[in-house]
């Protein structure tokens, strides 16, 4: 998302980045700018604080022109004037209203989020190598992939997944390690293997040394196979366990 400046309101900065969600409440309108990707995970059951999803603490009648709508109307139809008391039911039963650049924003990142990661963790199960980023976007523009900018990006990977497989083969094929770290490099090698993948077991010798079964995407072993040798010098024990 884009940040830095903006416009003050309600006792807070409003970004530019933040977008309208409103509720038609019969011949009344009340808006609200918040924070995309929280409001539509808070309305999907997160727990966000309403201080973290709205960017201004105003209720609006018409937000872009900055109208604030009227707190006895507001009362009125929610039982209170209270932004904090009201957001819910707007957020979590409101629209979106995006304008053209909004959209293509959110869109734009959310499709470099997917990419990335899929980047990360796939593979071409021809070379055992994961695919450029570069030949994940062009396969994604070649299937015509639709990318949602308020879905999960783990959402929607299956089947983005099922429409790249026309056009590349890829694999999400996964491989456990048995991996034993001497005392030495436990501290940053540590950090190394909880990053690349999830750590399933682990334990600690006498002599400072750690062991941990890992799992982790298979395009990933010899990038972490790499960085664990040239810390710890080549004194690494690395076993793939079937």
């Amino acid at each position: 998302m884009m940040g830095g400046s903006g416009r003050k309101s309600g006792e807070k900065w409003i970004a530019l980045d933040a977008v309208v969600i409103g509720i038609q409440k019969g011949h009344l309108r009340f808006e609200l700018f918040v924070d995309p990707d929280l409001a539509f995970e808070y309305r999907r059951g997160a727990d966000i604080p309403l201080e973290e999803i709205l960017k201004s603490y105003e209720i609006y009648e018409d937000a872009k022109r900055g109208e604030k709508a009227s707190a006895d109307l507001a009362k009125d139809t929610f039982g209170s004037d209270d932004v904090f008391v009201i957001a819910p039911e707007i957020i979590k039963h409101g629209e979106f209203k995006l304008t053209h650049e909004q959209k293509v924003q959110l869109v734009e990142e959310k499709t470099e989020a997917i990419i990335t990661s899929i980047a990360k963790r796939a593979m071409n199960p021809q070379t055992g190598h994961p695919h450029p980023p570069d030949r994940i976007r062009q396969a994604m523009e070649e299937a015509k992939v639709v990318v949602d900018p308020f879905i999960t990006v783990d959402e929607q990977i299956p089947q983005i997944v099922k429409s790249l497989l026309v056009i590349i083969p890829i694999s999400f094929e996964s491989v456990k390690l048995r991996i034993t770290l001497p005392a030495a490099h436990t501290g940053k090698g540590y950090n190394m293997i909880a990053k690349a993948g999830l750590i399933k077991e682990e334990s600690w010798s006498q002599d400072g040394s750690w062991t941990g079964l890992i799992e982790l995407p298979a395009s990933e072993r010899q990038s972490l196979y790499d960085e664990l040798s040239k810390l710890t010098k080549g004194q690494i024990r690395i076993e793939v366990v079937r």
